[in-house]
Order: structure tokens, then sequence, then C-alpha cells
């Protein structure tokens, strides 16, 4: 009788553990992707399908967390990527995306506030502007300066259409200007601003005044009009 109930006892204990490394074993399985942008792109998915891939899949059993991070940044479109087990074992994978702030269009590109210049795929976004002509090594960082004037103005925040690379001007196209602006390059921004704000003013409360194609502030504290 006593040999019986030892036994009894056992199979109650090996059902057990076997039920507590099944349940283990699911949790070592879930995977939680945790999106933390406001969703430019759809890296959720795309990061889902390669974890499951087997080459990722062996480093996520080894816990080679790192080296399963480093793959994944290869995605241009991410800016930070973090992988863990949280208390419960599970999987767990923070994305954060790079926010674009332009579209290139000779590169068919997105470029972020850190000058980082990453591919175009599916999605489109229409609200940000477009920089037209080719961008050669360094000149990312002068568009950055130009771009970041325009959108910390009261006045001209949101209102970027456009930058154009002539040689070594810029040229901005403005929402609500009907002239093109021949900006010159990243210097003295405060007082060029201030100026294309002030001629702008000006021009719609005199609209009988005669209209201009160009505007030109690539001279030291002057405006120059050009007439139509």
């Amino acid at each position: 009788m006593t040999s019986l109930i030892k036994m009894f006892v056992l199979i109650i204990l090996l059902s057990s553990s076997a039920l507590i490394s099944l349940t283990d074993d699911n949790n070592y399985l879930d995977i939680n992707i945790n999106y933390l942008s406001t969703g430019y792109f759809d890296n959720k998915k795309v990061v889902d399908d390669l974890i499951r891939n087997k080459e990722l899949s062996d480093l996520i059993n080894l816990n080679e967390f790192q080296k399963v991070e480093k793959e994944l940044e290869k995605i241009k479109s991410i800016k930070s990527i973090d992988v863990y087990r949280n208390n419960y074992l599970q999987l767990d994978i923070d994305i954060k995306d790079r926010e674009p702030i332009a579209f290139i269009r000779e590169l068919n590109s997105y470029m972020d506030s850190s000058g980082v210049i990453f591919k175009k795929y599916n999605s489109s976004i229409d609200s940000i502007p477009e920089i037209k002509g080719i961008i050669t090594d360094g000149e990312e960082f002068k568009i950055l300066k130009v771009i970041a004037a325009l959108e910390n103005d009261d006045f001209f925040e949101n209102k970027l259409k456009s930058i154009t690379l002539k040689g070594d001007d810029i040229y901005l196209n403005i929402k609500g200007f009907d002239f093109d602006i021949r900006f010159g390059n990243e210097f003295q921004l405060k007082n060029k601003l201030n100026m294309l704000k002030g001629f702008y003013i000006y021009q719609f409360n005199n609209s009988s005044n005669k209209k201009y194609k160009q505007v030109d502030l690539v001279y030291n504290n002057r405006l120059i009009a050009i007439k139509n």
C-alpha cells in the first residue's frame, strides 16, 4: 500500500513538472513587438517576419540578443531596437522608427533630423518637404539647418514645400509665396527669414503691388526682388 502511494505521488510530481516545463516553453516562444513610433512605417511586420527566419531564430534561442539587434538595425528606417526577455521569459522587442523630415527625389529616399538617409519603399508621406537636386557629402547638414530654422519659426512652421539645390545655392518654395526664393547658404538664417517675412507681409498688405518672380537673399543684409 505504501509503495502504491509513493508511486501515485511520483506520477503527480512528474506530471506537474511536465506541465510547468510546457508552460515555460510556451512563454519562451511568445514574442511581443512593442512599437514606440508614430507610425510612418510598418516595420513591426518586417521585424516579425525576420525573427522567425532560422538564422535569427537560432540566435534568439541562444539569447544572443545583441547579434539579433545588429541584424535588425540593418533596416535603415529603424532608429533604435531593443531585444530582451521579460520577467515571464517572453521575448520583447522595442522598436522606434526614424521620423523623416524631408523626401529626397533624386534618391527616392527620406532624411531624418540626424541627416540619416534611408530608402522610401511603399509608404508615401505628403506632409514633409521635398528636396530636389543632388546632395553632395556633408550637404545634408546644411539643409538640416535651413529646415530646422524654418520649423522653429512661428511664421514659417509647416510652410516649406520644397528645397532645390542649384550649385552652391539653396532655393526655397514656401506655401503662400508665389515667387521663388534664392536663399543662398545656411548662414545668417534668422536675418534672412526676418527680411523674407517682412517682404511677404508688405506684399500681402499691398495687393496692388507688382508681382515678383524671385527674391534673392544672397547679399549681406539685403533682399533683392526680381520683377516678372
